[in-house]
């Protein structure tokens, strides 16, 4: 084989949105949509890479650069529930030491984020395994409305979804970017009340700049001028599948109302009576108490599997004699974290 890497530019983009777009594992955190809106809300220093194969592109490789003390590597891009890399070409997972062998002139490490469990233990570089969490996805076929309605949410969970009804709520959508700033005002209420990491307003104006009507929806749920809360969705309609982004909560809100619930079981609905198969519900840590929560309405784990690779001989030396002298561990992936 005779891969080689390259830098995304102009003159490649085309080939990288069209990889992405073919490519089983495409997302829209994948898309260059994504990296424009995130460069624009984030001071970021983004590497992306194209892999080819005798010219072919086999995989794409979207990074940040960042610096442990005085080691230069790459990270998943930051803020997106998708950031793994992608090597739908490569048959042979044998192949992953000779991808990961074009970095070591630039970096001294990379953290290698797969959903493939094959790929990572082929990795003959030293690596230590990394919590990435997992991404938790609900398939709409196996456990459409009705049956997580009947056979999978509780009876007090079916109660407080059916409140809002009762008690006036409806759902309308934001059209155009009108009201964002009303949906803004509560996700970064609701990110400051949890001590969470906020976006800027900029991040959402440049999503919707970004993307088309038929990739972005915001759904709000409100009482005349009472809001109770809102969900933005981002959609794949090529891949059928819907994207839970980012969440709005009014906090004042009566404690007897669990806006959450709500927004959940409207945007499955939502989703299915327009096509989707697929939600994502979002990438968490086993230990986050939001873990269960989205496993209420039928979600299930799709693992990450990951690993922190170290490139330079001296990286890796330096780490054995850390493990050696401290006991080793787990690097913490700074990349990780949900918006909402």
């Amino acid at each position: 084989m005779a891969y080689s890497v390259e830098p995304l530019s102009e003159s490649n983009a085309r080939q990288w949105e069209e990889f992405n777009s073919q490519s089983r594992s495409g997302t829209p955190f994948h898309s260059l949509k994504w990296k424009d809106t995130i460069e624009n809300a984030m001071e970021l220093r983004s590497r992306y890479f194209l892999i080819r194969n005798e010219g072919s592109v086999v995989g794409i490789c979207p990074f940040v650069e960042q610096s442990m003390k005085l080691f230069r590597g790459l990270n998943g891009i930051p803020r997106s529930d998708y950031n793994n890399i992608i090597l739908d070409g490569i048959s042979d997972p044998d192949h992953v030491n000779e991808i990961l062998s074009l970095f070591p002139k630039r970096y001294s490490y990379l953290f290698f984020d797969t959903y493939d469990p094959a790929l990572p233990e082929r990795i003959a570089y030293t690596n230590i395994p990394n919590e990435a969490g997992s991404n938790l996805m609900l398939d709409l076929n196996q456990n459409p409305p009705e049956v997580i309605w009947k056979d999978i949410l509780s009876k007090d969970d079916r109660y407080k979804i059916s409140r809002f009804e009762k008690g006036g709520f409806t759902v309308r959508e934001i059209i155009n970017g009108h009201g964002i700033e009303e949906f803004y005002h509560y996700y970064a209420e609701n990110l400051n009340h949890i001590k969470g990491y906020a976006l800027p307003l900029v991040h959402f104006e440049r999503l919707l700049d970004s993307f088309s009507r038929d990739e972005v929806r915001i759904a709000i749920l409100a009482n005349n001028d009472v809001f109770a809360g809102g969900n933005l969705m981002l959609l794949d309609p090529a891949q059928r599948t819907a994207y839970f982004m980012f969440l709005a909560l009014n906090r004042n809100l009566p404690n007897k109302y669990s806006p959450t619930y709500y927004l959940s079981w409207e945007g499955i609905n939502w989703a299915q009576a327009n096509g989707y198969e697929r939600i994502s519900f979002g990438r968490e840590r086993p230990e986050n108490h939001r873990v269960r929560g989205k496993q209420k309405f039928g979600a299930e784990p799709v693992p990450i599997h990951s690993r922190v690779v170290f490139l330079s001989k001296t990286a890796s030396r330096l780490y054995r004699l850390r493990k050696a002298f401290q006991g080793g561990g787990q690097v913490d992936d700074p990349s990780q974290g949900r918006v909402s």
